[in-house]
């Protein structure tokens, strides 16, 4: 079974991640897979480097993800230009590891991990699709943590996503995260 596991920026998505991974699930994270496309040498560099000049490119020639993000995030046309060189590659990387999942073992519980798993249209790759939701201010606050930016920042990367009651209507089921970890664990153990 291939769980399609998403959720908006902030949501606790990765929490939800972490304990399918626990629980015995393979987790293939697909942010990790578009970190892995974009290190030096990683196949998507050039292109987005291409696309989007050599401001992107921090030391070393590494991507430099804050100015990337900064230049996206902002202009739905630079994001879609972005998607269009990141997700066929991020696609392709998580389909080749799920087949060698299912050739190893026959009936795994694979969970692909994709924050834009509806926007991308990837659901259709999957068994069932989980949404994790979170109250507006609880992600905003996880975000202002996590990500060391600021409020207008964190906001403008929610409203460059799709909306939780849009995302809702693809979903199966919907895990509702309002920051207490044992109601979360509960909610994903069941």
């Amino acid at each position: 079974m291939i769980i399609g596991l998403t959720g908006s920026i902030g949501s606790g998505k990765s929490t939800v991640s972490k304990r399918l991974a626990a629980l015995g699930a393979r987790v293939l994270d697909a942010d990790a897979v578009s970190r892995d496309l974009t290190r030096p040498g990683g196949e998507a560099l050039l292109p987005i480097t291409a696309a989007f000049g050599q401001g992107i490119l921090g030391e070393g020639g590494a991507l430099d993800r804050r100015a990337l993000a900064a230049a996206v995030f902002s202009d739905a046309a630079a994001r879609e230009r972005l998607n269009a060189i990141l997700h066929p590659l991020v696609l392709q990387n998580m389909q080749e590891q799920t087949e060698k999942i299912l050739a190893n073992d026959p009936r795994p519980l694979v969970v692909w991990d994709v924050p834009l798993l509806i926007e991308a249209g990837w659901q259709g790759f999957c068994d069932a699709v989980w949404l994790v939701m979170a109250p507006e201010e609880v992600r905003v606050a996880r975000i202002l943590a996590r990500d060391d930016c600021t409020r207008e920042e964190a906001l403008s990367r929610m409203r460059a996503q799709m909306g939780d009651s849009e995302k809702a209507r693809f979903a199966t089921h919907i895990i509702q995260n309002d920051g207490n970890f044992a109601r979360l664990y509960a909610r994903v153990d069941a």
